[in-house]
């Protein structure tokens, strides 16, 4: 079963386009959880355009957060994960859509998976980026199978620079076999 993870808020214009490129997967997730905590809920509108798939998880927004809720997000969203493959997907980034087929192929060998010099969709230019990261996957081009989500919650304490954090802790490489 794949589960897809997206942490948002504020950002419709950003989640409509990931709605779209998600809708285009050759392979739907069996559950995308989207954990949201924007000033402004997500509208009725976005709501209304989400699959039958989606479930949003609403983290009401503190004073005392840091400037980035991602691992926050991330802590919210754990104890709903179905899936045995968590496949994180960012809404600013473009997805192809063989996109969650190949991650959810890599998952049945490896425990970490990702994809380096992912495109980024730049929304205020309508322009997309190509990360020149090898060296790491971002987190939005990253999966992981069910088996190293003991690992990814000791790793959600910290800045929110999780994906520097999972890549250095299976020692740096794109691919680690189970």
């Amino acid at each position: 079963m794949n589960a897809v993870v997206t942490c948002t808020g504020d950002r419709p214009v950003c989640l409509s386009l990931l709605i779209k490129w998600m809708e285009a997967q050759t392979v739907k997730p069996d559950q995308w959880l989207i954990i949201e905590d924007g000033k402004t809920p997500i509208s009725e509108e976005l709501i209304n355009a989400m699959p039958e798939y989606a479930d949003i998880i609403r983290r009401e927004p503190l004073k005392k957060d840091p400037k980035h809720t991602l691992c926050l997000n991330m802590k919210a969203a754990l104890p709903f994960i179905e899936g045995n493959k968590i496949i994180f997907c960012e809404d600013d980034e473009y997805y192809a859509p063989r996109y969650i087929e190949v991650m959810s192929r890599y998952l049945e060998s490896y425990e970490v998976v990702g994809i380096g010099k992912s495109r980024y969709y730049h929304l205020p230019s309508f322009k997309y980026f190509i990360h020149g990261n090898c060296d790491h996957a971002s987190l939005a081009q990253t999966g992981i199978s069910k088996s190293f989500l003991p690992e990814l919650k000791r790793l959600l304490e910290g800045d929110s620079f999780i994906d520097v954090r999972i890549w250095n802790t299976i020692g740096g490489k794109l691919i680690k076999q189970k």
